[in-house]
């Protein structure tokens, strides 16, 4: 029985030893989770706090966007009404994980909306100054052909008289009347007082005066009169008649 009872009591103090270390590495053991808990307490804090800034900034969009669907919602407005109330307490949202995926689609979504309609309003305000700037071009190259076509209408009827003007320039050299004859053709004998003669008489000088302009018909009126007057008819005629008060045709004219 002795030795039983020193086996006991053997027993009894490591039991005791024991305990009193396990329970030592226990609370170590806890201490080191607490703060090991307390750490990730503290950065899914400062994470928490980061989405919900995160969330504040995208809540106006997401807002926006959830307005523009309930407006076009129609008949099934009643059914995404509750979007309003996730709109509107974005920010405070109990359950961030699940707040965050949502809203961050939304938000792009949203952004995507607007680039594409501030692309399409750029691209008709292009259209419009395109279309502008077509029509300016238009009534330019209108202007242009009207022009044109005034230009070779004007050179048809040059072309005309320059033709009768030679033709005429002929029958009078025929007739004796015109001595130096005119190039027709050159613009220089339409437009300047001073002929250009093509046969062998030389051109004036440049500070020489014009030659006066003389009337072919009235060349030729003068150079058969010889004196300027008119010769009386045989007939009884109260100008040209031989009962005419007077020869000169200057007269004549007047009374005429």
């Amino acid at each position: 029985m002795s030795s039983d009872a020193a086996a006991t009591e053997s027993s009894a103090t490591v039991a005791e030893t024991f305990s009193a270390e396990y329970v030592a590495e226990l609370k170590k053991q806890l201490d080191a989770k607490s703060q090991a808990e307390a750490q990730l307490k503290a950065k899914f804090a400062v994470h928490e706090s980061r989405q919900r800034e995160q969330l504040k900034d995208m809540q106006p969009a997401v807002q926006a966007w959830i307005k523009e669907g309930l407006d076009a919602a129609g008949d099934y407005k009643h059914e995404v009404t509750p979007m309003a109330e996730f709109g509107d307490k974005l920010h405070e949202a109990s359950n961030i994980d699940s707040a965050m995926p949502l809203a961050r689609m939304i938000s792009c979504h949203s952004a995507k909306i607007k680039r594409e309609r501030e692309e399409f309003s750029q691209g008709a305000a292009t259209a419009e100054a395109l279309g502008k700037a077509n029509k300016e071009l238009d009534e330019l190259r209108a202007d242009r052909d009207t022009k044109t076509s005034r230009i070779a209408e004007l050179e048809g009827l040059v072309n005309e008289r320059t033709v009768a003007a030679e033709k005429l320039q002929e029958e009078l050299a025929k007739a004796g009347v015109l001595k130096d004859t005119f190039e027709f053709s050159k613009a220089s004998a339409r437009e300047t007082a001073a002929p250009e003669t093509t046969g062998g008489s030389t051109s004036s000088s440049s500070s020489a005066p014009a030659a006066p302009f003389v009337d072919p018909l009235l060349s030729l009126v003068m150079g058969r009169s010889g004196s300027g007057r008119i010769m009386p008819s045989t007939s009884s005629h109260s100008i040209l008649g031989a009962v005419s008060g007077s020869d000169d045709i200057s007269a004549a004219i007047r009374m005429a």
